[in-house]
């Protein structure tokens, strides 16, 4: 078994970072799959290279010799992917893969990209944001449309970039009886009491997002609810849901705005460098993502109601994000 480039990585990742978490964020990938990287090295290796202790990861000697020729074998594919790059300029793959949260503009993705990029799309849908990291590092897809809430926004890993699509508001949707189902906006104090389900993702923040706009009210936040039981929860008045607005109506549940927009999302495209995608490919790319943004989000009544009565707001990423 040989070690591979994606193992090299974390291994010097842990070496300079100190610690698996801060390599994992250094690399813009999960910490188990950091963990399962160094694992896997070790294996190769046939031994530890790493003591870990209260002041983190410190390298065994074994890791010493792994770490000095991780360094110089990434150094050296660094040169030869540059050099490579010069003398044939990227070409767009027979179909552009796409990571994507997710969300309403799953669709989009699939009827957007063929006309402006000029090729064949293929979607992969996936909760987790660190995943999606991990395949935009790895060459695996050539971009992701990742939906993320303040207090985690993630720091793109090196030769990722990011550009913000729209940040919106979100809503709670509430059954049709409750108390406040029909008032035009409520402070999320208000619902306090209630039991709130969020999706099955754990790094994009939502959940924290959450209990940070509750400050020190304890609530009950279930997290990694699917998404047909939080509904079928929230249609019997058992849970409140977080709820995007230009989300598809569902019959028994209504979106209540929140009083000084306290949850709100952020919906980014993110590409590598070092892909196929040019620059003159992200901006018209980008470009009609923010028109298909608007176009969903706002031909809700809920959604136009609101803006009417908050004309600050344009979803402009300049503005919010």
């Amino acid at each position: 078994m040989d070690m591979e480039l994606r193992q090299l990585r974390a291994v010097l990742a842990i070496a300079e970072a100190g610690t698996l978490t801060a390599a994992a964020t250094r690399l813009g990938v999960t910490q188990p799959s950091v963990s399962e990287s160094l694992r896997r090295a070790e294996r190769v290796a046939g031994g530890a290279l790493f003591q870990r202790g209260p002041g983190g990861a410190v390298p065994t000697a074994l890791g010493e010799v792994v770490v000095a020729h991780a360094m110089a074998v990434l150094e050296a594919m660094d040169r030869f992917t540059a050099t490579a790059e010069r003398h044939h300029p990227a070409q767009l793959p027979a179909a552009v893969r796409f990571a994507c949260s997710p969300g309403m503009l799953v669709a989009s993705l699939s009827v957007l990209d063929p006309a402006v990029l000029g090729a064949p799309v293929s979607v992969r849908t996936m909760a987790e944001v660190g995943a999606q990291l991990e395949l935009l590092v790895d060459h695996r897809v050539e971009a992701a449309l990742v939906v993320e809430h303040p207090h985690c926004l993630t720091e793109p890993p090196p030769r990722v970039r990011r550009r913000v699509v729209a940040v919106e508001p979100m809503f709670a949707a509430v059954r049709e009886e409750h108390p406040l189902a029909h008032l035009p906006e409520a402070p999320i104090t208000a619902l306090a009491g209630e039991t709130w389900c969020v999706g099955e993702s754990h790094d994009d923040g939502l959940a924290e997002n959450l209990a940070a706009a509750f400050g020190p009210t304890t609530v009950d936040i279930r997290v990694g609810v699917d998404h047909t039981t939080a509904l079928q929860l929230a249609e019997l008045g058992e849970a409140v849901l977080v709820a995007m607005p230009g989300s598809r109506h569902r019959a028994g549940l209504v979106q209540l705005p929140l009083t000084g927009t306290p949850l709100r999302s952020t919906t980014s495209l993110l590409w590598n460098t070092d892909g196929p995608l040019d620059p003159t490919h992200i901006d018209r790319l980008w470009l009609e993502l923010v028109r298909a943004q608007h176009e969903v989000v706002e031909q809700t009544p809920a959604y136009r109601q609101w803006l009417t009565r908050h004309p600050e707001w344009t979803t402009t990423p300049a503005d919010h994000s």
